[in-house]
C-alpha cells in the first residue's frame, strides 16, 4: 500500500510539472477585454509569440493569421524588434459592443499607427479575434 501511495504521489507531482510547463511564464487568464488586449499586445511587442498565441481564438483562420504574423515578425531586423520591445502600449479608445465583444483602438509608442483589436468572450475566456484585426493587413509571403 505504501508503494502505491508513493507512486500515486509521484505521478500527480509529475503531471503537475508537465502541465505547469505548458503555459509560458507570466501568462494569466485575462479578467476583462482590456486586460486581454493589453496582455496580447505586450506579448507581441516583446516577441513572445508562445504567450501571445494563448490569447488568440482557437479558430483555424485566427490561428493561421497568427502564424503568418509570427513568421513575418521573425524576419524583421533586430533593431526594429528591440524598438518594439521597448515600446509602450497606448490605448486610444475602447468600445464595448454588448457583454461579450469589445473593440480596442490602440497604438504603440514606436510606430504610433492606430489599430483596432477585437476581443471576444469565448467559453468564459477573453480571446483576440485576429480575423477582424489583421485580415488584409498582413504582407503576403
Amino acid at each position: 500500500m505504501k508503494h502505491v501511495s508513493k507512486l500515486l504521489y509521484l505521478l500527480v507531482l509529475g503531471m503537475g510539472s508537465f502541465w505547469g510547463c505548458s503555459t509560458p511564464e507570466g501568462f494569466k487568464s485575462p479578467e476583462d477585454p482590456l486586460d486581454a488586449g493589453r496582455e496580447f499586445i505586450r506579448a507581441l511587442l516583446d516577441g513572445d509569440y508562445e504567450k501571445g498565441s494563448l490569447y488568440v481564438l482557437n479558430d483555424p483562420e485566427d490561428q493561421e493569421i497568427f502564424k503568418r504574423y509570427e513568421r513575418y515578425m521573425k524576419k524583421q531586423p533586430k533593431k526594429e524588434l528591440l524598438n518594439l520591445k521597448s515600446a509602450s502600449i497606448i490605448i486610444n479608445t475602447m468600445e464595448n459592443q454588448g457583454d461579450s465583444i469589445s473593440i480596442i483602438n490602440f497604438s504603440n509608442s514606436h510606430s504610433m499607427k492606430p489599430m483596432d483589436l477585437k476581443v471576444v468572450k469565448e467559453n468564459g475566456e477573453w480571446k483576440i479575434d485576429l480575423s477582424y484585426t489583421f485580415s488584409g493587413n498582413l504582407p503576403l509571403e
